[in-house]
């Protein structure tokens, strides 16, 4: 019989430390929710109770829905969902990992900012019926054909602003990409994944950072499902329908596939066929995530099975200089690149 001890109180993170040692036990399991401070508070209550359960809000939410809904409701629910072991828990990364997801997220960001400034000034020009005679407008001599425009003077001081943001944003992305360099030549997973086509130095990082511990995943499909890139399911008797993605899981390694599918499609002719193959029935976008959807399972099986990427291409020895990292960088996984090489053989399929 489950009995209530003490009453949902509300705690201040500043007083948690003090709080845990005077109500907490040993022998005592705590759970909490996935959030923002999810993780900083799993560390702080580890030491004082036996087991931490961080729960997945959505499926928890799917057990307990309720018709009042507040914290001191939530804390209940989720007390009582613990005590008969109905918690849907979630893996909990250790500190290596927290840290890389968030080097991997911080350069993401820096990245969509950039992005974005870069489209305002596209828009800018379009909205003026202006193109830019230089291969790219971000280039030094684009730059430079962008300040000797006669534009109205607000046009020229958003023109002007949006450069200067550009240049700062470009600066901390180069030292984001320097230290993303420095870590990632320590992991010889990294090399392993830039194998396969439209995989560069970040995006290996970012790949592993997201993934954590790759014996989570029994098998490609429970991968696969985690980045919600596989379709919605709904089945009644006789009756099955399949929907779009999900679009569970990480956002980030989402992301990150999508971002992978394309450069490999314009690159790989393998992912190419499949992707016009996929295109002419449904679509590009489509086309796309099945693309996505597929590496993400060629990555399942370079990291579990060990073997390298069935279609190495000629030009994996030197995508990391295509992405602006220093050269150090570039000769580091050339060399990381090589030992993987010649320590497998290249009849080995990955799936």
């Amino acid at each position: 019989m489950q009995q209530v001890i003490t009453p949902p109180t509300r705690v201040e993170m500043a007083q948690l430390t003090h709080w845990a040692q005077r109500h907490l036990q040993a022998c005592d399991e705590a759970v909490l929710e996935a959030g923002a401070t999810a993780w900083a508070v799993a560390d702080l209550l580890q030491v004082h109770v036996s087991r931490v359960v961080v729960a997945n809000p959505y499926k928890t939410k799917l057990i307990a829905e309720a018709q009042i809904k507040n914290d001191k409701v939530d804390a209940s629910v989720l007390a009582r969902l613990l005590a008969a072991r109905f918690i849907c828990d979630v893996w909990i990364p250790d500190v290596p990992v927290r840290e890389q997801r968030a080097l991997a997220g911080h350069r993401a960001t820096l990245q969509k900012q950039c992005t974005r400034i870069k489209n305002r000034l596209h828009n800018l020009l379009q909205r003026r019926n202006l193109r830019c005679p230089q291969p790219s407008l971000f280039s030094p001599a684009g730059q430079h054909w962008l300040h000797t425009l006669q534009l109205p003077s607000l046009d020229r001081l958003q023109v002007r602003h949006l450069l200067t943001q550009l240049a700062v944003l470009q600066q901390e992305l180069d030292e984001t990409d320097r230290l993303i360099a420095q870590v990632a030549s320590q992991d010889p997973r990294v090399p392993r994944l830039m194998q396969a086509s439209g995989i560069g130095y970040y995006t290996a990082f970012a790949i592993l950072a997201a993934i954590g511990q790759i014996q989570r995943f029994p098998s490609p499909d429970k991968l696969t499902a985690y980045a919600g890139l596989v379709p919605r399911q709904y089945q009644s008797g006789q009756h099955a329908f399949n929907g779009h993605i999900t679009k569970t899981g990480s956002p980030l390694l989402r992301w990150l596939m999508v971002e992978t599918a394309h450069v490999a499609v314009r690159w790989d002719p393998h992912w190419r066929q499949l992707y016009q193959r996929i295109a002419t029935r449904r679509g590009s976008n489509i086309a796309a995530v099945a693309v996505a959807r597929e590496l993400l399972v060629v990555i399942w099986y370079l990291l579990t099975r060990q073997t390298i990427y069935y279609h190495l291409q000629p030009q994996t020895f030197h995508k990391t200089a295509a992405v602006g990292l220093p050269h150090w960088a570039c000769s580091s996984a050339r060399k990381l690149l090589e030992g993987v090489c010649s320590a497998t053989s290249f009849g080995s399929r990955t799936r």
